[in-house]
């Protein structure tokens, strides 16, 4: 990677969201961030090559999948390049000088208040507000002003705006991971044997037919790692579900596997195989 010509990834939120730390854990720091103030324009900047990759969360280890991402990836057809899971460790940010005892309001994304609700249960008249970001949040009560507002982001977050860290780890429970799809503008080709694949079925009606399916990948013998229904917008009774599984289409089991599944269902569509990510932070 040259560092005359960096790597552009683009991410939702503003600096010292969770996105930008995955995407310095994936990359390095030898990287050009681009902030997307949706995950609709994460993807855009991917499609349209303002951005070489977009770092997209998908799931978290207690709030479960982020259904918004997964309807993009469905709706985009954009390649996937490979994972992370990065560990998500909350804080409580004010403006220095600030006493826990001032504080009348706090901000955040709706999942980082869900995450820390033990913690945010200890502090009295305190109103919990929903904003689109956690980074943004810091960014949004800097510009106010106001002591009496807090925000829970990340350390970086209160770095990057010259805030102060009230409270750290203060998530409710330590098992807490966001795992994020780093989405590319090229097809990535893979030697390594080891891939798992991402792939979304829809079911018309009703889901009777899932043990049919389930069946099918059990008869092949192949690992789910995965299985997740959510009901289909816009389709009353349907049911779209996102699965994943231990390898890819090129191994002969999984094809036959895929060819049986795409007469079971009312639609199927492969999002990527990719190299299972590690886990950091």
């Amino acid at each position: 990677m040259s560092s005359t010509t960096p790597t552009t990834i683009a991410f939702q939120g503003e600096p010292g969201a969770y996105s930008e730390l995955a995407a310095y854990e994936f990359f390095s720091t030898d990287v050009q961030i681009k902030p997307c103030a949706s995950f609709s324009d994460l993807f855009a900047a991917v499609e349209q090559g303002t951005a070489q990759y977009g770092m997209a969360p998908v799931d978290n280890s207690l709030g479960g999948s982020i259904h918004p991402v997964w309807d993009l990836l469905a709706s985009r057809t954009l390649p996937i390049a490979g994972e992370i899971q990065l560990r998500i460790q909350h804080c409580l940010i004010a403006h220095p000088g600030t006493h826990l005892q001032d504080l009348r309001r706090v901000y955040s994304h709706m999942q980082a208040l869900a995450q820390c609700q033990t913690y945010l249960q200890t502090l009295e008249k305190v109103e919990q507000k929903e904003v689109y970001d956690t980074a943004g949040a810091v960014k949004m009560i800097k510009k106010r002003g106001n002591k009496e507002e807090a925000a829970i982001a990340s350390v970086q977050a209160a770095t990057n705006y010259d805030m102060a860290v009230l409270a750290e780890n203060i998530q409710t429970d330590p098992r807490n991971f966001t795992r994020f799809l780093v989405i590319g503008h090229q097809k990535s080709e893979f030697a390594d044997a080891n891939l798992k694949t991402t792939l979304i079925f829809v079911m018309e009606d009703n889901a009777r037919s899932l043990p049919q399916v389930l069946a099918t990948f059990t008869r092949h013998q192949i690992e789910l790692l995965k299985i997740e229904s959510c009901k289909s917008l816009g389709h009353p009774w349907g049911y779209t579900f996102y699965l994943e599984l231990s390898g890819s289409p090129a191994e002969p089991h999984i094809a036959s596997a895929l060819k049986e599944t795409l007469e079971q269902v009312k639609h199927l569509q492969l999002i990527g195989s990719y190299p299972p990510g590690h886990t950091c932070g």
